[in-house]
């Protein structure tokens, strides 16, 4: 029974990317024709009572983006970025440091309208992470899975600069000394892409 369900949602997600591929969305231009590279500046908010405690709420978030066009207006996308955070312990105040690299891969669908393009996507992720402070040092890493809605602003449509603006929300878990931690949360961010 659960095969036949797999090869069923396997079908009808064919049958949907190729039915996106002809639709009229499909003749729209593209803002996205064969792929993307893009810098991105953004806010993460770790979503951890435990280390709210210790480490100062948000934190600047930058990173690299790249993009490839599989069908129409479907996207393969990869990114990488660096979160990093000072905060003091709880009882003795001495200085902690933390230190995130997610890796995202995902596929995400973009709705071109001309100007104003907007994209939903999801995926999965890689957390390598990095903390030290008196008490210990401790580098490991934590899969995590993702959501995200955002929008490329493409102001000239000759020239292959676009604006993108993006919300995403991520999951990733792991355990530290017996404790179940969550290191996904919110992250908002803006990038400049250059689509070829």
């Amino acid at each position: 029974m659960g095969i036949a369900r797999g090869k069923t949602t396997g079908l009808i997600a064919v049958a949907a990317l190729l039915a996106l591929s002809v639709s009229p969305l499909a003749a729209q231009d593209r803002p996205i024709r064969q792929g993307s590279v893009e810098i991105i500046l953004g806010r993460y908010d770790m979503n951890e009572p435990r280390f709210d405690a210790v480490y100062p709420k948000g934190g600047l978030l930058a990173g690299l983006g790249a993009s490839a066009a599989i069908v129409s207006n479907l996207n393969l996308y990869l990114e990488a970025k660096y979160w990093h955070r000072e905060g003091a312990l709880t009882f003795s105040k001495e200085k902690t440091t933390l230190r995130l690299v997610p890796i995202s891969i995902g596929a995400r669908f973009i709705v071109p309208l001309g100007i104003i393009n907007p994209y939903a996507g999801a995926g999965g992720d890689l957390y390598f992470y990095y903390e030290d402070n008196p008490i210990g040092t401790t580098a490991n890493s934590a899969a995590g899975i993702h959501v995200m809605g955002g929008v490329y602003i493409r102001p000239a449509q000759r020239v292959p600069l676009m604006i993108n603006l993006k919300v995403k929300y991520t999951w990733a878990r792991t355990a530290q000394g017996g404790f179940d931690i969550q290191l996904g949360g919110l992250e908002y961010a803006g990038g400049l892409a250059f689509a070829f």
